[in-house]
C-alpha cells in the first residue's frame, strides 16, 4: 500500500468517523435520553405522573386549584387548574403506546364545555395523531411524548436526570465505537480500490534501460502493435506497475489500474475501442499475471456495458 493510499484511508476514516460521532452525540444522545425518560414516566403511578405534569405546567402559567375547591367538587376524571383566574382542565393519559385520537380530543372538548372551563390540556408519554392535533387547534393543548419531555424533565430529581444521561451516554458510546470501526473498514476499502500511485523507482530504472525506439507518430497513427517489453521486473507489484505502463500506451486506452491484485481495470478512450489483442500480448508475457482478469470499462456515455475476460487460463 502506497503512502497516498494510507493517507486516503486515514482521511476517509477521520471524516466518516467524525461526522458519525457528531451526529450521535448531538442528535442521537438526546433522543435516547428522551426515550428512556418517557419509559420512566409510563412506569410511574398515575398520581406521580400527573404531579410532574402539573409542576411542569407552572412555567405555562397554570396553577392547581385550591384543596377546598377540590374537596367540594368531589372525585372527577379530570384535574382542575387555574390560569389567569380562568378554569382549565387537565387529563393525564399514561402508557408509552397510548395515542391521542380525535375521540380523546372530543371527550376533552365536551368536558370543557360541561365545566364551563376556558380550555383543556391532554398529556401523555405516547403520541398524538395528526387528525387529533388538527381537531385540538384552539381550546385544547396536546402534550405527547416529544413535547411532554422538555416540560417534565426539569421536574425530575437530579439523581434521576443523571441516571438517564448516563444511560444515553453508554448507548451512544457503544454506537460511536461501532461507527469508527465501520469508518476504518471503509477507509481501507477505499484505499485498496482507489487509484494506485506512480511507478516505483525500480520500475523507472528498468524503463530507462530499454533501448531507444524511433519517435512515435501522432496518437491517431500509432499502429496497434504491442510495445517491446524489457526484462520482467522481479516482484509481482513491479510487474503490475510495468503492465499498467505498457497497456496505457496502447491505442484506444485512456488509462489502466489494478482494481484488485488479479483484475486489471482498463478505461477505454471511446466506444469503438477494442484493444484486447494488444492488452493480452502484454499480459501473457508475465507468467504471474497472464491469467489475470480484464475489466474493460467503456466511457460513461457509451451504450454498451463493461466486459470481463481472461487472456489465458491455467
Amino acid at each position: 500500500m502506497t503512502v497516498a493510499s494510507i493517507l486516503l484511508a486515514l482521511a476517509t476514516t477521520v471524516v466518516i468517523g467524525g461526522v458519525a460521532t457528531a451526529w450521535l452525540w448531538l442528535v442521537q444522545r438526546p433522543r435516547v435520553e428522551r426515550m428512556e425518560g418517557l419509559k420512566l414516566l409510563a412506569a410511574m403511578r398515575w398520581r406521580e405522573f400527573s404531579r410532574l405534569v402539573i409542576d411542569g405546567l407552572h412555567s405555562r402559567g397554570f396553577q392547581p386549584e385550591a384543596a377546598e375547591e377540590t374537596a367540594e367538587r368531589g372525585q372527577d376524571s379530570v384535574i382542575h387548574l387555574k390560569r389567569d383566574t380562568q378554569n382549565w382542565l387537565l387529563a393525564c393519559k399514561q402508557g408509552l403506546n397510548y395515542r391521542i385520537t380525535p375521540a380523546v380530543v372530543g371527550d376533552m372538548t365536551d368536558a370543557v364545555r360541561f365545566h364551563g372551563a376556558a380550555g383543556g390540556v391532554v398529556a401523555t408519554p405516547g403520541m398524538a395523531d395528526a387528525a387529533a392535533r388538527k381537531l385540538a387547534n384552539g381550546r385544547i393543548d396536546l402534550f405527547d411524548g416529544e413535547a411532554l419531555w422538555p416540560l417534565v424533565h426539569p421536574q425530575l430529581a437530579h439523581s434521576v436526570q443523571e441516571e438517564l444521561a448516563g444511560k444515553s451516554r453508554q448507548v451512544v458510546t457503544r454506537q460511536a465505537t461501532i461507527a469508527w470501526a465501520g469508518a476504518l473498514t471503509l477507509g481501507l476499502v477505499v484505499a485498496f480500490l482507489g487509484p494506485k500511485g506512480e511507478a516505483s523507482p525500480e520500475t523507472a530504472v528498468v524503463s530507462a534501460s530499454t533501448p531507444a525506439t524511433p519517435a512515435a507518430a501522432p496518437a491517431a497513427a500509432v499502429p496497434a502493435s504491442t510495445p517491446e517489453i524489457a526484462a520482467a521486473p522481479v516482484s509481482d507489484d513491479e510487474q503490475r506497475d510495468d503492465v499498467i505502463r505498457l497497456v496505457t500506451t496502447l491505442p484506444g486506452v485512456e488509462r489502466a489500474m489494478w482494481s484488485t491484485k488479479s483484475t486489471l481495470l482498463v478505461y477505454l478512450a471511446d466506444e469503438t475501442s477494442d484493444p484486447v489483442r494488444g492488452i493480452c500480448d502484454v499480459m501473457t508475457k508475465y507468467e504471474a499475471l497472464r491469467t489475470s482478469r480484464l475489466h474493460l470499462q467503456p466511457p460513461a456515455t457509451a451504450g454498451r456495458p463493461a466486459r470481463f475476460l481472461q487472456c489465458a487460463t491455467y
